[in-house]
This record gives C-alpha cells, structure tokens and sequence, in this order.
C-alpha cells in the first residue's frame, strides 16, 4: 500500500510533481532501508542503477530523499514532510499566479472606466458606473420572461428579484452562506423566497453572475477589482458555461433554512472544507475573508478548530493531512 497520497492527482502534477510506479517503489525502498546506497538499492529492488539514480533524481528535486552528509548514501525524509513541503512550493506559485490575475484585473478595470458602455462584435458588452450598471440590468430584467439564475451576494436591489418572481419569472439564487450569520440579510432573503425565489448557500462563489432566460449573462467585475461595473455576455457558448457552473454550484448548494446544518460525526461543515481549498490554493486568512465574506477573525478561528481537530502543528501540516485524509479533493484545488 502506497505511504503518500496519490501524487499523480495534484494540480501541478505535469510540471514534475507526479511519481510513476518505479520511482514511488524506489521511495518506499528508501524509506524501509534509511542511509543505503543507489547500487544497493539497485540490487534489493532487481532494478537497474540507471533507472534507480533516474528516479533517486526525481524524488530529490522534489525533497522527498536527500544524501546523507552530502555522500552517496540515501534517505526519506518522512511523507507527511515531504507532502507539506510540495504544498508549500505549490502555494508559492498560486500565490504569484494569483497576483498576476489580480494586476491584470485591475488593469482591464481602469480601461473599463476609461471607454464606459461599449459594445463589440461578439456578444460582449461592458458597461461601467454604478448608474449605467443599474440601468442596464434593469433593461436585462425588463426582458426576462422565463428564468433568472444567479450567484450573487446576499442582496441586490428589490427590482432585481423579488419583481421578476411577482411577475412569474422563476428565479433561483446561490449566495454565500455568511448570510446566514446576519438577520437583516435573513430577513431580505427571506423575503425574496415568500415571493417566489428558490435560493441556496455556498461558503464562496467563484463569481458574481445573473443569468436572464439563458441568453444574457451579466458578470459582476466591481467584487473583483473594486470598480463598479459588469460585462454584459450574449454569446451562447459562454452563457451555456455559465449555466453549467450555476447547475453545480446548484446542486452542492444547501438550501436556505432556520439553523444551523446538522453533520454527521466529525465530518467537517461546508465552510472549513472550502477555507481548507482556499489555502491550497495560496490564499492568505485575508484573502479567504474576502471570498467567504467572513471577518478575518472567522477565518482565524476555523484555523485553531481545523489545527486542533486534526491534529496539526502548522498550515503546511494541516493541508498535508486533510489530502491524505480525503477532506479536500486535490482536483478541486486549482
């Protein structure tokens, strides 16, 4: 039985991370026989030296083995160890990855800011400026006559919601649940759904969307870059990818109610498993506050209770073991 996780799933795992069969073989070898030699290892394992210092190579660049004094005999360092310092290597290039998306958004905003409303060949249209902004969803909802899906923040403007479903539209909402820790948000939620409106939770949205009779989908950008503004989509293709998302973000998503959600032993609650996603994802306690809509304080004390029940003396440690434990699928990471 393998002592890692299954390298060959983590994000990353085509720029070198993954282990093919020989190369985890040669770890475990190592493992079970500290301070051997690759021809010794060679020889135990009926492999050939070539393809052993092949794989030695590997798992070295990966910091998984290392030589002891310098010399040619080998040592594991221990999974758990080994794991956490992959996570760490990974988080630093999220976290540069993620800078780079995040100057890149600011510069489209200061370019939407400069032309206003504009629209373009292909079914995309950009408006920006809270009045504008206002005006043209308004003119989307006007014409909706069907359906309305979106993944928003907890309240949007009465004419938005609760009109369309006086007017018989169906109209389905995915907020984020920090709603639920907020009565007058309960109340205006709880408002929209005695007039019609279906609408569900989810820890964080991967972004603010509202979708009219699936042929227009209206992007926020102000929650991304600060400016406030929207990119008003047209085009089928990309509409359909956005009613796509909203379908499964629809069906992880759990119904608004009175309570708290019961869980079943020590599984943990919807919340601390996406802040666990957020981290492997590089995200910092302040970054995940601000996808979450929590208080950084929140986010901090989820830490401590994760750290605790786990059993973890750091963050590194603490992605390392909800991988191996199955509590957060590394597919999803990314």
């Amino acid at each position: 039985m393998s002592v890692l996780p299954d390298l060959m799933a983590l994000p990353g795992t085509e720029s070198g991370f993954a282990l093919d069969a020989t190369t985890e073989s040669v770890y475990q070898t190592v493992l079970e026989h500290p301070e051997i030699s690759a021809g010794t290892l060679a020889e135990l394992m009926a492999q050939s030296e070539v393809t052993v210092r092949f794989a030695v190579e590997h798992l070295a660049s990966l910091g998984l083995v290392t030589r002891v004094n310098g010399g040619e005999d080998l040592t594991a360092i221990e999974p758990e160890v080994g794991l956490a310092a992959l996570l760490a290597r990974q988080q630093g290039e999220l976290a540069r990855h993620q800078q780079q998306v995040e100057d890149s958004r600011l510069t489209v905003a200061r370019l939407l800011a400069r032309v206003g409303r504009r629209h373009d060949t292909v079914g995309v249209e950009w408006v920006v400026g809270g009045p504008t902004v206002r005006a043209r969803t308004a003119e989307l909802a006007a014409g909706c006559v069907e359906e309305c899906l979106s993944m928003r923040p907890a309240t949007s403007p009465r004419t938005v919601d609760e009109d369309l479903s006086a007017r018989g539209v169906s109209v389905r909402s995915v907020v984020l649940d920090s709603a639920r820790n907020d009565r007058q948000t309960m109340a205006a939620l709880s408002r929209e759904a005695q007039a019609g409106a279906e609408i569900r939770t989810l820890p964080t949205l991967p972004a603010h969307v509202r979708i009219f009779d699936q042929r227009h989908a209206v992007v926020s950008v102000d929650n991304l870059t600060g400016v406030a503004g929207e990119l008003v989509v047209s085009c089928d293709a990309v509409v359909g990818s956005y009613v796509t998302l909203f379908a499964k973000l629809w069906a992880e998503a759990e119904p608004l109610g009175v309570g708290p959600r019961a869980r079943r032993g020590d599984a943990l609650s919807p919340q601390e498993v996406h802040v666990l996603k957020l981290w492997a994802q590089g995200h910092t306690d302040a970054s995940a506050a601000r996808r979450m809509a929590v208080s950084l304080r929140t986010v901090r004390r989820l830490s401590d209770r994760l750290t605790e029940r786990l059993g973890t003396r750091s963050r590194f440690q603490l992605g390392a073991v909800a991988i191996t434990r199955n509590l957060i699928d590394p597919a999803e990471i990314l």
